[in-house]
């Protein structure tokens, strides 16, 4: 069975946060407790991350989740990337934990994103790369960079990935439509440009995940207004509202969610 976890429902400052706690959210609803955002992906006997939080750890432990095929990165913001240090991890199988041996049927563990996404990550974690020389004797995740284009296709052992770019955040995103539409995933955006509207528009989208940062106008983020205007261009089945600010109380957006939409909570199984 194909199934998508939401290990986390949260935005950037998670919910509650630490200076203003727990915002518009109701503290005594448990949905309501939210860490950064980050997605686990089952599909074709597949497993893959979407981005790495900083709550990676706890939520990978919490899930029972213990390997890794591949890290698809949406962008390069702090909520989405300093959780990367965890996925050493994955890497037991690579090297024992004096970080010297390598056994024989080692394996990388591939992280894809864009060239300028993979540059920053290179600046600020080089020593996490494989393609990097490192002096440290010390055991670290041994990650192999792969350049994603948009619109390309990606082959995972029976699963076809296409990237698709976003707009209106700070940085452009990374989105990934997973099987021709089982499941698309929408990152961080506000606008959508035209050729990838039209590219989701020509498939048949199963289920979309998508953020909905704050309910109302937002500077760099989409509003739940905005969110419907897509969706009814797209048409997918079935939506899940993700990355939720302190102002997204649960039941306040389930409420306002038409049918086949709804609000995620952290470790939530969708079925694809």
């Amino acid at each position: 069975m194909n199934k998508v976890i939401i290990l986390g429902s949260g935005s950037a400052s998670g919910v509650p946060t630490i200076s203003d706690g727990w915002g518009q959210c109701n503290p005594q609803n448990p949905k309501n407790r939210r860490s950064r955002a980050g997605i686990y992906i089952e599909i074709n006997d597949n497993k893959f991350l979407i981005d790495t939080s900083a709550e990676l750890r706890n939520q990978l432990l919490i899930n029972d989740i213990h390997h890794i095929d591949a890290v698809f990165y949406t962008h390069t913001h702090a909520d989405h990337i300093m959780g990367i240090d965890d996925l050493r991890a994955m890497n037991y199988h690579i090297y024992d934990i004096s970080g010297i041996n390598k056994p024989k049927n080692a394996n990388l563990l591939d992280i894809y994103a864009a060239e300028t996404h993979l540059a920053e990550i290179r600046q600020r974690f080089n020593y996490v790369l494989a393609d990097e020389k490192s002096t440290e004797i010390t055991h670290r995740p041994q990650l192999m960079p792969k350049v994603i284009q948009y619109g390309k296709i990606i082959q995972i052992n029976g699963t076809e990935i296409i990237p698709l770019e976003f707009s209106g955040h700070p940085i452009p995103t990374t989105g990934y439509v997973f099987n021709n539409g089982e499941l698309v995933i929408i990152p961080d955006y506000k606008t959508i440009p035209q050729q990838t509207l039209e590219y989701l528009q020509k498939i048949n989208v199963n289920v979309l995940i998508m953020p909905l940062t704050a309910v109302h106008e937002c500077l760099y983020h989409a509003s739940m207004d905005i969110n419907l205007h897509y969706i009814k261009l797209i048409m997918p089945k079935k939506v899940i509202f993700t990355h939720l600010g302190p102002e997204c109380d649960y039941d306040a957006v389930k409420e306002l969610c038409p049918a086949d939409i709804e609000p995620a909570f952290d470790n939530m199984q969708i079925e694809l």
